[in-house]
């Protein structure tokens, strides 16, 4: 069952979604939140792009993340005005600005879904992982983002509604504990 805007309401007021900052009442609409662009912005090394053959071979089974990233992503740099230029074809990695948290025994879990107005232009936010888990630990949530469009699109952090978070209610408690996952409090894109 996806949660109203006014049950969104109360799932923040009753602590069983945290979201730091919290959200302006204008940011939640009548089934969503929305979101901003974090940073940093990060991008793979340009060689590998848009269709560069590397020689590397990943089994995700078996690589660690943090490892690999650290050693092929590079920062995006942003304008003067301090703004990022995501531009086409390109994969980028980033982040919400805000934090969010389902404490276990919330009985909740989101979805990151895109926004119209940038959608319309060919930005992906989420290519596959649109899950945030019911038990996630207060971390940002990362954005696998590909620009399909052919324009630049201009994003500012903290500024740029970038995603909304779509939230629903789980009919059991879970009883996980997911405070050993790989993505468990994240504070960037890099895991």
């Amino acid at each position: 069952m996806i949660l109203s805007g006014d049950d969104i309401h109360k799932a923040l007021a009753d602590g069983r979604m945290i979201i730091d900052p919290a959200p302006p009442k204008a940011n939640i609409d009548t089934t969503s939140i929305d979101l901003h662009l974090g940073e940093p912005l990060w991008i793979w090394k340009p060689e590998y792009e848009p269709h560069g053959v590397s020689g590397i071979t990943v089994n995700p089974e078996h690589f660690d993340y943090r490892e690999f990233s650290e050693q092929y992503l590079i920062e995006v740099p942003k304008d003067e005005k301090g703004c990022y230029h995501i531009e086409p074809k390109r994969i980028y990695l980033g982040s919400t600005y805000e934090k969010v948290e389902f404490p276990p025994g919330s009985r909740l879990a989101g979805r990151v879904e895109g926004k119209s107005r940038i959608a319309r232009l060919g930005l992906m936010v989420h290519m596959t992982a649109p899950m945030i888990h019911c038990g996630t630990g207060l971390g940002i949530i990362t954005l696998e983002m590909l620009n399909h469009g052919p324009f630049v699109i201009e994003a500012k952090p903290g500024e740029t509604r970038i995603c909304q978070l779509v939230l629903e209610e789980v009919t059991s408690d879970p009883g996980a504990d997911r405070s050993g996952r790989q993505f468990h409090k994240q504070k960037d894109a890099k895991g």
